[in-house]
């Protein structure tokens, strides 16, 4: 054990100069994980998800207006009425015009005959990317072949790199085919409300052909969606030495729009390189300062004594309660003088226990004596005065009771020891009740509950005796009635003695006053009988152990005991 107070010192030194910097490095670890989860990929995430309601959205949106712009066209059999009669124009133009002013977003309509002439329509011509005007160009034929749904697709304007999104339908009438009516939204609108500061988006078809794209330069090559961005899922990818953060999801299906797919794409090259300088900074702090700091531990520990040593382990004798081991004195030493107090003192302190065992045994013998000799001497004056009178009444039920209070009062002062088995005491605790219900008669209703398992325990003598007596006093409810419960229980190495009644219970400055004198611990007023065992409890078994009063909300009051289930008995 040589030099372990040295070792110790050292350790506690090492171990109080290098947690601040761990705590430090993980300060630091924690403070970028958490950046980056809120600025990188809560902020992708919550955005993707943003972009991905708006188109579907817009696909919702538009599909119904169609849906109902084309069941109103479908009305005539002749679109051209619609063309030629200025009332029925008048008429649709005002529903179609409500239609797309609605968002304000510059959207287009058109109502095309089969031979591709504009008879209604925001512009007098086609879009530039329907001309020249063929039926089985791309979406008029897909219109035909499912006249009876709106179908949708993006279309390019023009040269230009730029995507529109129409959705339209067939208008038919008895089965004929028509002509067609379709909406053109502008690809501008909808990269106006998909766009962002931090993050780019693409939209893209089933085909990974890009239709919308807002930045995300990288990811878009001859309007097709590269690689790696095609196929990621979620997490980082590396193009050109750039770092970008990408997530995708699905658009919802919207009858036969399907097949979308919103890309969000986060450029994080330079929060990544901010956070490995911050790494690197703070890496190279904890690889100096560790060094530094067991050095420095090492050189103001290097100092040995012996005799520090041996006070150290003198003390440790001390702490485990061996007071007998005596310090050899270092003759010189600047610690010598406390070598020699430490011997004195373990002298003293020997001397010093012994004298204050016997003192206190002896003091907790007389307080224990002095609790159980505080007989209430109202029952005894009580019990006697009914006597008086049962002896006119009732001569053989005043026998009855002198003999039960005969018992009892030779139970209580000619018992020498201080614990029973506890069903000797249930025993005399019988007589007590029977006197009790001698004075209240069929007022008084007494049951009882005794585990089979703890009536071989060794408690305080007359330990339920004052606390019935307390139910009973304040157990009568509205009608007269006193029902007063007495339960014991084995709970693991414990007894558990529950006292209940069903009164109206204490009032609240009595009850206060109780629980305040069984949390002081002192007594020098007339509640006697609760605080006795209480106290009786706690002397004879230690603090943890004792009484606890409480009124339940069904009312009355409950009295609960705890006390140890003596070792070395049966139970």
């Amino acid at each position: 054990m040589r030099h372990r107070f040295q070792d110790e010192v050292r350790g506690a030194l090492t171990k109080y100069a290098l947690v601040p910097v761990f705590v430090l490095a993980v300060v630091g670890s924690v403070l970028m994980l958490f950046s980056w989860k809120h600025y990188v990929t809560d902020a992708n995430h919550e955005q993707r998800e943003m972009v991905t309601d708006v188109m579907y959205g817009i696909f919702s949106d538009y599909w119904q207006r169609t849906e109902r712009a084309v069941g109103t066209l479908a009305a005539e059999t002749d679109l051209r009425e619609w063309q030629n009669n200025p009332g029925k124009r008048a008429e649709i133009y005002q529903y179609l015009y409500h239609e797309v002013n609605i968002a304000h977003d510059g959207t287009q309509f058109y109502l095309v005959d089969t031979q591709g002439n504009v008879l209604l329509g925001s512009q007098e011509t086609l879009p530039l990317a329907m001309q020249p005007f063929h039926q089985e160009w791309g979406i008029l034929h897909r219109m035909m072949n499912y006249p009876e749904q709106p179908v949708a697709e993006f279309v390019s304007r023009g040269d230009s790199a730029k995507h529109d999104l129409l959705i339209g339908q067939a208008v038919a009438c008895k089965g004929e085919l028509k002509g067609w009516f379709f909406f053109l939204i502008p690809g501008d609108y909808l990269e106006n409300n998909i766009a962002s500061g931090t993050t780019d988006f693409i939209v893209a078809d089933s085909f990974g052909n890009a239709q919308i794209a807002t930045g995300a330069s990288a990811a878009v090559r001859m309007g097709k969606v590269t690689e790696p961005f095609a196929s990621a899922g979620v997490g980082l990818v590396q193009v050109k030495n750039q770092e970008y953060y990408v997530t995708r999801e699905e658009v919802p299906r919207v009858e036969s729009v399907a097949g979308y797919t919103v890309y969000a794409i986060s450029p994080v090259t330079d929060l990544l390189l901010r956070y490995a300088l911050g790494a690197g900074i703070l890496l190279g702090l904890v690889l100096i300062m560790v060094p530094i700091i067991l050095v420095s531990v090492r050189r103001e520990s290097r100092a040995r004594s012996q005799a520090v040593d041996d006070l150290v382990d003198a003390f440790a004798e001390v702490k485990e309660g061996r007071l007998d081991n005596r310090l050899a004195v270092h003759e010189g030493s600047q610690l010598a003088i406390i070598e020699e107090e430490y011997n004195r003192m373990t002298e003293s302190l020997q001397a010093l226990i012994r004298q204050n065992e016997a003192e206190a045994r002896a003091s907790v013998i007389s307080e224990v004596r002095q609790l159980e000799s505080q007989f209430n001497p109202h029952f005894l004056f009580n019990t006697l005065e009914n006597i008086k009178f049962m002896v006119k009444m009732d001569s053989d039920a005043a026998m009855q009771m002198i003999h039960a209070l005969s018992s009892l009062l030779r139970y209580s002062l000619h018992e020498e020891t201080r614990r029973v088995k506890l069903i000797r005491d249930i025993e005399y605790l019988h007589s007590y009740m029977e006197i009790q219900q001698y004075r209240f008669g069929d007022r008084l209703h007494y049951s009882e509950y005794i585990d089979d398992a703890v009536k071989d325990c060794m408690i305080p003598k007359l330990l339920f005796q004052p606390v019935l007596e307390n139910a009973i006093k304040y157990g009568e409810d509205d009608e007269g009635r006193i029902e007063v419960r007495l339960s014991v229980t084995a709970m693991e190495q414990d007894l558990l003695v529950i006292v209940e009644d069903k009164g109206l219970g204490m009032s609240k400055p009595v009850f206060d006053h109780l629980q305040q004198l069984l949390r002081e611990g002192e007594n020098n007023t007339v509640h006697k009988g609760i605080y006795n065992v209480h106290r009786r409890i706690q002397l004879m078994f230690g603090m943890d152990y004792g009484v606890k009063l409480s009124q339940p909300p069904a009312g009355g009051t409950r009295v609960e005991m705890r006390l140890p289930r003596q070792e070395g008995v049966s139970c």
